[in-house]
């Protein structure tokens, strides 16, 4: 099917056509079905934006397929990096000297402090998303709120912690990746 100039009808169409086929594609690269869905769900945003261009002029089904293959081994790449990052920070920490361990420990602290400082809902979904690990759509069933008011929370969290921490920000980046 060329896609041009689609509505959202044949968007749902398509949505159901290609979900799982796609979904299931991306699974056998990332190995994850929450990242897997997270790219399918990317590529048709992409879609769906693409979709009023006039110099777009493919298959959606090529297009999906190509667009959840190129962002999953650009995911896979990433988390590649972001583990050797990891393995680098913590062989460093441990040839950290003392008065840079003390630094860490007032940052975890000063952290603390501004996250306390965070409106309650803001607070609780932070420390949900970060410190426990949670997705944003895993946040939001167990609150019973939809994905974008994580979403909004979130944001909200994290300018105040930017405004609040900004001299720390370098040092926290590190921490947070942790």
């Amino acid at each position: 099917m060329i896609v041009k100039n689609i509505n959202t009808r044949e968007l749902e169409k398509l949505f159901n056509a290609y979900y799982s086929p796609v979904l299931l594609y991306s699974l056998t690269i990332v190995k994850n079905r929450d990242d897997a869905e997270d790219i399918v769900q990317q590529a048709f945003i992409g879609l769906w934006q693409k979709m009023g261009a006039a110099d777009f002029h493919t298959s959606a089904r090529a297009y999906l397929y190509k667009t959840v293959y190129h962002a999953s081994l650009d995911f896979l790449k990433h988390e590649k990096v972001k583990k050797r990052h990891e393995a680098e920070v913590l062989h460093n920490a441990d040839e950290m000297p003392d008065t840079y361990k003390n630094e860490e420990e007032d940052l975890y602290t000063k952290l603390e402090q501004a996250i306390e400082t965070l409106p309650e809902q803001c607070r609780r979904i932070f420390r949900m998303s970060r410190f426990d690990g949670l997705k944003y759509k895993e946040i939001a069933a167990e609150l019973a709120i939809s994905e974008k008011t994580v979403e909004n929370q979130m944001g909200k969290a994290l300018k105040m912690l930017r405004g609040t921490l900004k001299n720390y920000y370098p040092l926290l980046l590190i921490l947070l990746s942790l």
